[in-house]
């Protein structure tokens, strides 16, 4: 059986040494692990690259799909093209598909 005494614990206890390497430790763990960490600092910065590559993505598509529309509204040409794709003809035209 271990016999402990209440000055050891004291004496222990009192040691610069054990508060320094625990205040160390705090630090290094606030530091590395805590919501302001470099861990989550890190992590964050990773997450904001990702979406800034998904808003760069979702822009080109927009301006994409906003010629698509222009096109569609102005241009006779392509306004045919898309009705003779959907099996649309004018009168006198004959629409054959091949497979």
């Amino acid at each position: 059986m271990i016999n402990i005494k209440w000055i050891d614990v004291r004496h222990f206890m009192m040691q610069p040494r054990l508060w320094l390497f625990l205040g160390i430790a705090f630090i290094l763990y606030s530091f590395i692990f805590e919501r302001a960490g470099f861990i989550r600092q890190y992590q964050l910065k990773r997450e904001n690259i990702e979406l800034q590559e998904q808003l760069k993505l979702a822009q080109k598509k927009l301006d994409y799909l906003q010629g698509e529309i222009d096109a569609l509204k102005n241009d006779i040409d392509r306004i045919k093209q898309e009705a003779v794709r959907y099996g649309y003809a004018e009168p006198d035209e004959v629409i054959i598909q091949l497979r």
